[in-house]
C-alpha cells in the first residue's frame, strides 16, 4: 500500500491500517482461509481512495461488533470509524468488503 500510494499520500496510514484489518479478517473468517485467494484492488480518486478486498466469502459477512470488551471484533469497527463510506457485497466470486476513505491534499 505504502508504495502504491506513496510515503507522503495523506491517507496512507488509514488505508494501511483498514488494509491490515480487511484482509485478517479473510484469513481467519472466509472460506479463503483454507489455501484460497484473496484478492485486493486499490484505486485513488484524488479526494478518496478505494479499496476492495475479495475473498471467497463465508457463512457470515463481516459486521462491526458492538461490544467494546471482546477479545475480537474491533476490526470493522476501525472500518466503520475511519471509512467514509463501506459496504460488503455477495456474488458469485465470493464475496468483497470494499471501503473509501476520504482525504485533502496541501497545496
Amino acid at each position: 500500500m505504502r508504495l502504491k500510494l506513496g510515503h507522503d499520500h495523506p491517507a496512507v496510514e488509514t488505508v494501511v491500517l483498514l488494509v491490515s484489518e480487511a484482509v485478517t479478517n479473510s484469513l481467519v473468517h472466509s472460506d479463503s482461509r483454507n489455501g484460497g485467494r484473496i484478492t485486493l484492488a486499490l484505486a485513488d480518486f484524488h479526494d478518496f481512495v478505494q479499496v476492495d478486498v475479495t475473498d471467497a466469502g463465508g457463512e457470515t459477512a463481516p459486521e462491526v461488533c458492538g461490544d467494546l470488551l471482546a477479545e475480537g471484533g474491533r476490526g470493522m469497527l476501525l472500518v466503520d470509524a475511519l471509512a467514509r463510506k463501506w459496504a460488503v457485497q455477495d456474488h458469485d466470486a465470493g464475496r468483497t468488503l470494499w471501503f473509501q476513505v476520504a482525504y485533502t491534499r496541501d497545496l
